[in-house]
């Protein structure tokens, strides 16, 4: 007996490309918007989106000069309304008692003085985006959740998500450390961890431009802990965010969403950007372009319709990122899987091809082995029996043409179902099954770290 192994391969999104093609959906006027935190900041609050609160702005050498400085005891964060890359950002953590002194997040103190130069620095556009004359804002600083507080001593853990369409395309966790200056940025020497967008679980891990590494400190457990397997609190309400982001200033088509942990008040976005950068696809070891081409025509109809495409599509299987060295399974011709069937429907199984009803709603149906199908399918019978062909269900429809020539619309649904003991969250085609044995088939793109048995039917 030997096997055949199931391989995916990614498409990398190059900068010339998301400078020719992608960023041309996003319109000047609401790449203005995302130049300046305090318009992105003030239009996501009329939106509903949660922001770290605004303390003060400065326009002018007479405002910096006049403000109350000593109100300010602790937790505020200076920053150039204009400002890239991180540039240019001081984060206070509490005032020096009885001095002109203020603690700084990565353990230096600044002092009165110091504090106002700088302000009157970035007035004079030292950080601006454009190199022009800028403005200064004060806002706070978060309480930081003890999960991301835990994993430096120098700065805010953050959340890239990258979003196209609405939807969802791709997430990072970004890790400040000493090298980059307590700054959530992966080019000045920060971690970047891949996350799973179905789970929110973390995947791989990279330091700076792209240097792989397999584990990072934990100042809370005071040892090192594995990249991979860290599960990030409020998953599905960062989705949630980065897509009201969108919706908010919907002339960026194309746009990355950098979010902070309040662990009191949930995600709050510290900005956004209208020109992410490439580096989440090493940290994610994935392709942007070849997700981002999967949803380019995809008529989004809600919000929750976003997540779900999200999640079917592009979920990680967190199981094969995580126990690459695990030995293969075998899966024969004709398996069984056991399928999920949604919270609160109630299936009709009577003279229908599904074995037995389990136990925590999953139901087992006979399957199919097919490599040479990408995507796996389901019958249309058998899906609408399992409830899975309703509204929400449907991701998409993807039109075909039959061997008859005609032309006609295939429903794309969300399932999840167990393979091997083995959890598998993807989209499946709808198909007529009716003259067939099996009412599922399974493609190469759901049997990735299987290995395929030759043995004949």
């Amino acid at each position: 007996m030997f096997g055949i192994k199931i391989k995916q391969y990614h498409q990398f999104l190059t900068k010339n490309e998301r400078n020719r093609v992608y960023l041309r959906k996003n319109t000047a006027k609401d790449r203005a918007v995302a130049d300046s935190k305090f318009r992105t900041k003030k239009i996501l609050e009329k939106a509903g989106v949660n922001v770290p609160k605004l303390i003060v702005r400065f326009r002018s050498q007479e405002q910096v000069e006049n403000y109350d400085w000593e109100s300010l005891e602790s937790n505020f964060v200076i920053k150039p309304v204009s400002g890239y890359g991180g540039e240019g950002i001081i984060i206070v953590r509490r005032k020096v008692k009885g001095k002109d002194l203020w603690q700084r997040m990565e353990g230096k103190t600044i002092s009165l003085a110091e504090i106002k130069l700088h302000c009157l620095e970035i007035l004079a556009g030292r950080y601006s985006l454009h190199g022009t004359a800028d403005s200064v804002i004060v806002e706070e600083r978060i309480k930081i959740h003890p999960l991301f507080l835990a994993l430096t001593k120098t700065g805010t853990p953050d959340i890239r998500v990258i979003v196209f369409n609405r939807v969802p395309v791709m997430a990072m966790f970004r890790i400040p450390t000493e090298k980059s200056g307590g700054k959530a940025n992966l080019q000045q020497g920060a971690y970047g961890l891949g996350i799973d967008l179905a789970t929110g679980i973390t995947t791989f891990g990279v330091e700076g431009k792209g240097q792989e590494i397999r584990k990072i400190y934990d100042f809370g457990k005071k040892k090192l802990i594995k990249v991979n397997g860290i599960k990030i609190p409020f998953w599905r309400e960062i989705l949630e965010t980065a897509v009201k982001c969108q919706r908010a200033i919907p002339g960026l088509g194309f746009m990355g969403v950098d979010v902070v942990l309040d662990k009191e008040e949930g995600p709050k976005v510290l900005e956004v950007n209208a020109r992410p950068g490439l580096s989440i696809q090493i940290c994610n070891k994935a392709g942007l372009k070849r997700r981002i081409e999967k949803i380019d025509d995809i008529n989004v109809r809600s919000d929750e319709h976003a997540i779900s495409l999200a999640k079917y599509l592009f979920g990680e299987k967190f199981s094969d990122k995580v126990t690459e060295k695990e030995k293969d399974k075998m899966i024969e011709p004709l398996e069984i899987i056991k399928m999920k069937i949604p919270r609160g429907f109630k299936p009709d199984l009577q003279k229908s091809p599904v074995i037995k009803k389990g136990k925590n709603r999953v139901v087992e149906v006979r399957a199919k082995v097919d490599t040479g199908a990408f995507r796996s399918s389901i019958d249309r019978n058998l899906a609408e029996k399992l409830g899975l062909l309703s509204t929400e269900k449907v991701l998409y429809f993807r039109h075909y043409k039959s061997s008859l020539g005609r032309h006609k619309d295939r429903p794309v649904i969300g399932v999840t179902f167990w393979l091997q003991g083995k959890k598998v969250v993807t989209a499946v085609n709808v198909a007529d099954r009716s003259k067939l044995r099996t009412k599922f088939l399974l493609g190469r793109k759901d049997m990735e770290g299987f290995l395929i048995s030759a043995r004949k039917i």
